[in-house]
């Protein structure tokens, strides 16, 4: 059975914040980046409630979003346990989202200055204890990123060799948790397509890594606005994308859309707004139910205040259409 989860990403912080704050963001008078700001690590650190909200939901796997800033290594080992002990009583399974995002050291994953690399490696491994602590089946890290005036051939190279060594070491540390490189947006230059990050898998595989590949389509999508000169168009039948991934390297895939006309990560999928139409999600569907995934998450974020004011019933008609779709 395919489970159908959610990683949370923006859609409740709202509900962490005091009703005036949260008032001010939905009149539109602070801003929904201000909004993270305010209540992004409250919403990320109840993870009882995410559970409670997934149940509710229908859904049976939540993703936990430890980009920055979140409160999970530092959360207590009494917390890891209750975590722990409510998903299984729930029959919720969970994965953890590493790291990633500049400022913070988990984008040096894949840094060719060693001693840089070395204490992304070190603190990936921290959020793998907890992982490991609540019971997680699944991590998911993106394999780094790089400036764009490094976007060479033989740069390329260098950073192939590093994401390479921190990979299979993360893999090893890891063992007993499904261990995926998602595929980046096309901003962080490197493993943007899927031969690269298909490629990526197999090097570290034939150093005896576990490591699997986890396709966000989405994130596929930004390569239409890909900098530098690099931008690439979305085919017609963009979901034919998924059958370029060997069926023994999936286990968790995240789905979401990309609208490159207005730069919107993932719009909810029901309002059809990006290359992702329904009959795309049909097709979809039909590709990957013989990829046998365990888990495909939904990735979807409020990126206006309308949606975040119906954002209990965008989640619930949302979920109705993609189990349709897929035939979940």
């Amino acid at each position: 059975m395919i489970r159908l989860g959610r990683n949370f990403t923006n859609l409740f912080i709202v509900d962490v914040l005091p009703e005036e704050t949260r008032n001010k963001i939905l009149s539109g008078e602070i801003s929904m980046f201000s909004m993270n700001a305010l209540g992004l690590v409250e919403f990320k650190k109840n993870v009882l409630k995410q559970l409670d909200m997934a149940k509710a939901q229908g859904l049976n796997h939540i993703e936990l979003d430890a980009d920055i800033p979140n409160p999970y290594i530092t959360m207590s080992k009494e917390d890891r346990m209750a975590i722990r002990k409510k998903a299984e009583e729930s029959d919720i399974t969970l994965s953890v989202h590493l790291p990633y995002s500049p400022p913070g050291i988990g984008s040096a994953v894949v840094c060719i200055q060693k001693e840089d690399r070395k204490k992304s490696v070190e603190l990936h491994k921290l959020y793998i204890d907890f992982a490991r602590d609540i019971g997680a089946k699944h991590l998911n890290m993106h394999p780094g990123t790089a400036p764009f005036y490094l976007n060479g051939p033989i740069w390329m190279e260098k950073f192939e060799t590093a994401i390479v060594e921190s990979v299979v070491e993360l893999a090893e540390y890891a063992k007993g948790i499904n261990f995926h490189i998602e595929n980046n947006v096309s901003f962080d230059t490197l493993y943007v397509e899927p031969e690269d990050g298909i490629r990526l898998v197999q090097k570290c595989r034939d150093k005896g890594a576990e490591v699997y590949y986890n396709l966000d389509i989405g994130h596929w999508f930004t390569r239409a606005l890909a900098p530098g000169g690099n931008a690439k168009p979305v085919p017609e039948n963009p979901e034919q994308v998924m059958k370029k991934i060997p069926k023994d390297m999936v286990k968790e895939l995240h789905l979401n859309d990309f609208v490159p006309k207005t730069f919107t990560f993932h719009p909810p999928l029901h309002k059809t707004e990006g290359p992702l139409q329904k009959a795309n999600l049909i097709e979809y569907g039909k590709i990957v139910k013989t990829l046998e995934p365990e888990v495909i998450i939904l990735e979807t974020a409020a990126k206006v205040k309308e949606y975040l004011a119906i954002r209990n019933e965008l989640v619930k008609e949302e979920l109705e259409y993609v189990r349709e779709c897929l035939a979940l």
